[in-house]
């Protein structure tokens, strides 16, 4: 970041004090963080320092295309302070483009969720405060060279690198896990991407209250704003084997299987750490981030995780569903009566869109193995059977489809989320895909789809998109 210019401000007092007060807001903006106690603090820095959008304007001619901080500092200032003077739809207008180039920061999300919460004050969904989410408390989610405690597309930072960590608990508890569980406390979620996640989104979050009411533990956890959780985590979603049989534009720009070396070095962080820690898990989730059925590693976690060695443990599959055949099934008796969960990826309700989305799968192949799926699923098999659908610009039109399928194949649910830029896509490609965003052209015809009374349906899973459906009538 420059320095911030205080052009003309040498015989202007009130100039230079606007130049200061704005170099302080937005070397503080650096860190990608949401900052809810300064968004509501704005009219007390309006009040003592009226000239501080004018120089925020400033800074954007200044810096424009050479200093994308601080633009993006000066497009958040003057935001802040239009919807503090009561031009709340202004200012959302204003930071929507911004949205648009950094979809994922929990900065610019924070700042459009406390504008969308002025807009909507009424909505208990914007009041985070005295709420606990409990996923931080009980989940780790691990990548190849980073852990999350939670799905990374909906909570960024990393709390560490389980490849290279000397002992597990040393990340499940890092300074950088703890933080985020604080934040969980002080109801600032900070570190959340608020219009990502599903649980912010459908107000989901649980009352601090109600939460220490259903154990001893959770007791102390709220009462005495516990960070460090000294038992392991109860929920493990394994994500470091990007090994896939497609290649999903939605995930990947091109086809990846792992080679020698990087499975030899998979297997010993299995070995290492993987197994042992899953020994008090209560879940562990195989896999968010390629195809278990088409990973050498997950197969053989997956056939060493008997019932004898892990009696407590569940499974949750994920899966593109090509290699989810009778004959794959019958190769992993451990998962057999063990699945909590089998969920299905299938961004199309038709051979062409799935096919188009889903890139080297086949529609008869898949008719069947969810024809599959919901056998196992009716004799009691597995215990849930969902679908998952990506809502882009190519399938919202089937969103409606997805629930006649879902009945059809007899899966339980189908959750619908929006589209992530995993570094997939340009800006330019994201925002021709994120149809939800209110400044894409099809956007309107969107809005017509979340229409579809089948979205209405029980088995509809909403999730980050619940503001999209109309109210009722």
């Amino acid at each position: 970041m420059n320095a911030i210019t205080h052009i003309g401000t040498e015989t202007d007092p009130e100039a230079a004090k606007a130049a200061e007060i704005f170099s302080i807001i937005a070397k503080d903006l650096l860190e990608d963080i949401d900052r809810p106690e300064l968004w509501a603090a704005f009219p007390q820095f309006l009040a003592a320092v009226p000239r501080l959008p004018e120089q925020a304007r400033t800074a954007l001619q200044v810096y424009a295309r050479q200093d994308p901080a601080m633009v993006q500092a000066a497009v958040i200032v003057l935001a802040l302070g239009a919807a503090h003077s009561g031009a709340v739809a202004d200012a959302i207008g204003l930071l929507a483009p911004m949205l648009a180039v950094n979809p994922q920061s929990p900065l610019v999300t924070g700042v459009m969720f406390y504008l969308q919460g002025m807009a909507d004050p009424a909505n208990p969904k914007y009041r985070l405060e005295g709420k606990i989410c409990p996923v931080p408390f009980q989940r780790l989610e691990v990548l190849e060279t980073s852990s999350h405690l939670c799905c990374a597309s909906f909570l960024k930072p990393t709390i560490g690198n389980l490849q290279t960590a000397g002992d597990w608990r040393d990340v499940w508890n890092s300074e950088s896990a703890e933080a985020i569980r604080a934040s969980m406390h002080d109801g600032s979620y900070r570190y959340c991407d608020k219009l990502a996640c599903p649980a912010i989104q459908s107000d989901g979050l649980i009352p601090a209250a109600q939460l220490a009411a259903r154990s001893a533990a959770w007791k102390q956890v709220v009462e005495a704003r516990e960070t460090k959780v000294d038992r392991g985590p109860e929920e493990v979603n394994l994500a470091y084997d990007k090994t896939c049989n497609l290649s999903c534009p939605s995930c990947r720009a091109a086809p990846y299987a792992a080679d020698e070396a990087t499975r030899t070095r998979y297997d010993a962080l299995q070995e290492r750490v993987i197994l042992p820690m899953l020994k008090d898990a209560r879940r562990v989730t195989i896999t968010g981030s390629g195809d278990p059925f088409a990973s050498k590693n997950f197969r053989r976690l997956m056939e060493r995780l008997t019932p004898e060695a892990y009696p407590d443990l569940k499974f949750h599959v994920m899966t593109n569903g090509m290699l989810f055949t009778p004959r794959e099934w019958a190769r992993f008796p451990a998962l057999h009566g063990r699945v909590e969960l089998l969920s299905i990826s299938l961004d199309g309700a038709s051979a062409e869109t799935h096919e188009a989305l889903r890139r080297g799968a086949r529609w008869d192949v898949m008719e069947e193995n969810l024809a599959f799926a919901g056998e196992l699923r009716r004799q009691g098999h597995i215990d849930a059977f969902h679908l998952g659908f990506v809502v882009q610009a190519e399938n919202y039109h089937e969103m409606g489809d997805a629930i006649s399928l879902c009945e059809r194949v007899g899966a339980d649910a189908v959750y619908f989320g929006r589209i992530t830029n995993w570094g997939t896509f340009s800006q330019a490609e994201y925002a021709r895909k994120a149809i939800f965003l209110p400044e894409h052209p099809d956007h309107p015809r969107f809005l017509a789809a979340m229409t579809d009374p089948r979205l209405r349906d029980e088995r509809a899973l909403i999730g980050n998109l619940a503001d999209f459906l109309p109210e009722i009538a």
